[in-house]
């Protein structure tokens, strides 16, 4: 807990809902600047409304969840245009006590194919310590996968790819990492993570 608390100071992540959107959020233009409000807050959720931002290269107006964690605030699902929905939100299981004051401001129509698991998995010191590094990643973290001694940080935003980390006796460190997809195979070839490990990093 020390540790964690120590890392929080160090990493100096954003220490408000607006911040921790405006972590990721890029500009239209020089003259420009993205545009955040909070929507709905609890103590550990807020629904962030954002306009004059790019996505991805075009212009968005939609919605951030952001999380608190140890270190501060970090976005962790995005709807480019209008509301994010129930679904999409109740996939990161929000408790419901949260939920119920977020419900109010979301969508109730889900797309088809929403991923219906996008929940951190792990003690939540490790999670928090694995999330901490991708702040200067500045991207939209849905979740992170702790089995073991591996963790799996997937990323989106301006383009989407994969983070891994392996805990050290120094903390977590970054071993793999970037756009695109892995396989539980590379993992294991090319990294040397056990292949059951890479599996359940993966679930894949």
């Amino acid at each position: 807990m020390i540790a964690t608390l120590l890392l929080a100071v160090a990493i100096g992540g954003p220490q408000t809902p607006q911040a921790g959107a405006l972590a990721f959020l890029r500009p239209t233009s020089d003259r420009a600047q993205p545009v955040v409000r909070v929507v709905v807050q609890t103590p550990r959720y807020a629904l962030v409304q954002y306009s004059h931002a790019k996505i991805e290269g075009w212009a968005s107006a939609g919605q951030i969840l952001v999380e608190k964690f140890a270190f501060g605030w970090q976005a962790i699902d995005i709807s480019n245009i209008g509301a994010l929905t129930t679904c999409s939100v109740r996939a990161h299981q929000v408790p419901q006590q949260d939920y119920s004051r977020l419900r109010g401001a979301l969508s109730a129509t889900c797309p088809t194919g929403v991923d219906a698991d996008q929940r951190d998995v792990g003690p939540a010191t490790d999670v928090s310590a694995v999330r901490a590094l991708m702040i200067s990643s500045s991207e939209i973290v849905p979740f992170v996968r702790v089995v073991e001694n591996y963790a799996y940080a997937p990323w989106f935003g301006s383009g989407g790819g994969e983070n891994f980390y392996k805990k050290t006796a120094t903390g977590w460190k970054e071993f793999a990492g970037g756009g695109g997809a892995y396989q539980s195979s590379e993992l294991h070839s090319h990294y040397g993570v056990p292949l059951s490990i890479a599996r359940a990093l993966l679930r894949r």
